[in-house]
């Protein structure tokens, strides 16, 4: 174990030529400067948020959803003699329906109603989407708030060439250390809970988009790159809880609402991941570090990382502008993550 460490921690590769860890190292008296044990409470607290989520979820946005207007789901009435048949041969879905007619006398058209309502019932209903929602609008604007009123007295927020003067003597705040672990936790709540909810069209991306961030934030507050990742968590904040905002909406029966606050999260979506994120933040990472110090090996594993997301709005930009175009053309509002693999 001792060995795989010495090798995933190689000095060459982290820290510029000729430098160790000890210039990371705290002294006493001194400023204090960020370590890799730090970031040791964040699954804990990311398993003990997934846990208040799900009271959240239960006692709060629950009833707040049927208060709002969302509809109960109806369970239709399924026919016996089929779910008899389900019992004794298992799956069914890929059985040809007039298959099934023949061996349960069941007319093929009640047969072809019963799959179809056993299927909607796989899905998730408008209650559960709307207090995901609900817990994601709520913290997603508790730390974006809570990240800018941290931010705004900090240097670095507005100079951003700051991210790297002095560098690695850079002094952690209490507030900037909460930030970053309660931000970290978070995205380790994210993917338990992707894992264990309903399979989404890009169920993929959001893996592959939770595990860079979070490979980010630990790595960059090992190396104290926690100025720039401020930066980048504010960032990603941004759009996501006016997003959560407008399909809490949606679901609850409020129309007009929910397209208005689609029109807010779409023109903060382009000026945080489309203009600020690339112009200041990746700007900041891969040219102004220079001002600061020469750059290392692990400058573009950061800089990989970094643009891997930007990949990622690309993407989810389309799926945006699938939305757009579907309200502007008087179509149903339809949340295009919201459908599962086998909806098609």
């Amino acid at each position: 174990m001792e060995f795989i460490l010495k090798i995933l921690w190689n000095e060459k590769f982290w820290l510029p030529e000729g430098k160790s860890w000890d210039i990371l190292a705290n002294k006493p008296g001194s400023i204090y400067l960020p370590q890799t044990s730090d970031m040791a409470w964040s699954i804990p607290l990311g398993l003990l948020l997934f846990a208040f989520r799900c009271i959240f979820e239960r006692f709060l946005m629950t009833p707040l959803g049927y208060w709002l207007g969302v509809k109960k789901k109806k369970f239709p009435r399924l026919n016996p003699t089929l779910e008899e048949y389900i019992k004794q041969n298992g799956s069914v879905y890929k059985l040809d329906t007039r298959e099934i007619s023949k061996q349960t006398d069941v007319p093929v058209r009640d047969v072809e109603r019963w799959l179809r309502d056993r299927q909607s019932l796989a899905k998730p209903s408008d209650i559960k989407r709307f207090v995901e929602c609900g817990w994601h609008f709520t913290f997603y604007s508790c730390s974006f708030f809570g990240g800018l009123v941290m931010l705004w007295q900090k240097s670095w927020f507005w100079t951003t060439v700051n991210c790297w003067l002095d560098w690695p003597n850079q002094h952690i705040d209490n507030d900037v250390y909460w930030y970053y672990l309660i931000e970290l936790s978070f995205y380790w709540c994210l993917v338990f809970s992707v894992v264990t909810e309903h399979r989404r069209k890009d169920f993929v991306q959001m893996i592959v988009h939770h595990v860079v961030t979070i490979l980010l934030v630990y790595f960059s507050w090992s190396l104290n790159f926690v100025r720039v990742g401020t930066l980048v968590l504010i960032t990603h904040d941004a759009a996501d809880f006016p997003m959560a905002a407008g399909k809490m909406m949606k679901y609850s029966g409020h129309k007009t609402m929910g397209e208005i606050l689609l029109g807010v999260f779409i023109i903060v979506w382009i000026l945080s991941r489309l203009i600020y994120y690339p112009v200041f933040v990746l700007y900041c990472s891969l040219v102004e570090i220079y001002a600061g110090v020469e750059p290392f090996p692990s400058y573009y594993f950061f800089n990989v990382l970094l643009i891997v997301l930007q990949v990622m709005h690309i993407i989810w930009t389309y799926m945006i502008a699938r939305i757009a175009f579907l309200t502007i053309s008087k179509r149903e509002l339809k949340d295009v993550r919201s459908d599962s693999e086998s909806d098609s």
